[in-house]
């Protein structure tokens, strides 16, 4: 296999991050940028004169110097898009969410296997500084064994474009929310079982997709879990908040220092973490690695099952208004 493969960025909005980061990464070349919109073509070739664009999906498939393509469009084009890359024998990197239901990441896996080729996701986030300090903490044992993990991202406003979109997007815990569930998953480390689910939308000037959702996890081990996403909080809540049996633990936001109180050597006290440092180039490092051989994939598709499977159940408990069960395969 080649240590070298030539990529193409597919839909140049949020691509363009996509694309800065390959070209960034020894092992990977940014080969091409496909978008449908023509001053988005245009906005590639000032960004990259030395690739090439595409106006059509079916050209980048039917091009045999691509080896791979990061799709970037709405959630909705993922599992489709992702399994005609990988019968057309390319590797397939999906922005998150993977897709929008247990079925389509069970196609979608289908297609990597009968393909032989690379599917992954662009989680982007668990090398997030506060991430990678908040899983040392609960890995190491300062937390102790945990009772319970928030993990909250708000802010006020009102998200336009395709996001505004529900059949675009499939509701906020496949967009923001997809980071913060892989991330509880991975704290938790268990199988959900449970979920209940609520969400509201804006009084004035509502859009189809919610303004907040509150998502509420159980675990066969006991552990609990919260997560709200949401547009309608003049005051942010706390990035995370997680109970422990020796520490809890408190992040304010993604930037601030990290506190930690309990039992820290055997003394009550409280210390102030400061954040390791994280680097989202280290997702595409480890797709070239991947590739080259060097290393294992470390975002496997089968591993956001679990975190499709959650969100899907959170709407489905929005709908009955009932606490439900997670469905995993």
């Amino acid at each position: 296999m080649s240590s070298e493969t030539r990529w193409v960025i597919v839909g140049y909005g949020m691509g363009a991050y996509h694309a800065r980061l390959i070209q960034e990464v020894e092992g990977l070349t940014l080969h091409g940028v496909c978008d449908i919109e023509a001053g988005k073509r245009e906005r590639a070739a000032r960004d990259y004169p030395e690739t090439k664009t595409y106006s059509e999906y079916e050209q980048v498939l039917a091009d045999e110097a691509v080896d791979g393509v990061v799709i970037v469009t709405p959630h909705n084009t993922h599992a489709e898009m992702a399994i005609a890359a990988l019968k057309a024998g390319k590797h397939a990197i999906t922005d998150k969410a993977m897709c929008l239901s247990v079925a389509e990441a069970q196609a979608m896996i289908a297609a990597r296997d009968r393909s032989g080729k690379l599917l992954s996701t662009f989680h982007n986030r668990r090398w997030d500084s506060e991430f990678l300090t908040v899983r040392r903490l609960a890995e190491q044992g300062t937390l102790g064994r945990l009772y319970h993990i928030e993990s909250c991202v708000t802010s006020y406003g009102q998200p336009g474009g395709w996001r505004a979109d529900r059949k675009a997007m499939g509701g906020w815990l496949y967009d923001w929310g997809a980071h913060t569930l892989d991330q509880i998953l991975l704290l938790a480390n268990a199988r959900p079982v449970r979920v209940y689910a609520f969400a509201h939308h804006r009084y004035d000037n509502p859009a189809s997709v919610e303004d907040h959702v509150h998502c509420t996890i159980t675990f066969k081990n006991g552990v609990t879990a919260v997560t709200v996403i949401g547009y309608l909080h003049r005051i942010e809540m706390p990035r995370w908040y997680i109970l422990g049996e020796r520490a809890t633990l408190l992040a304010e936001n993604f930037d601030k220092p990290i506190r930690v109180r309990g039992s820290i050597g055997g003394v009550e006290g409280e210390l102030s973490v400061p954040l390791l440092k994280g680097d989202w180039k280290r997702y595409y490092q480890n797709i070239a690695d991947t590739l080259a051989g060097r290393a294992e994939l470390i975002v496997k598709p089968e591993q956001l099952v679990p975190q499709i499977a959650v969100a899907e159940a959170a709407y489905r408990s929005i709908q009955t208004e009932q606490a439900v069960k997670v469905e995993l395969p």
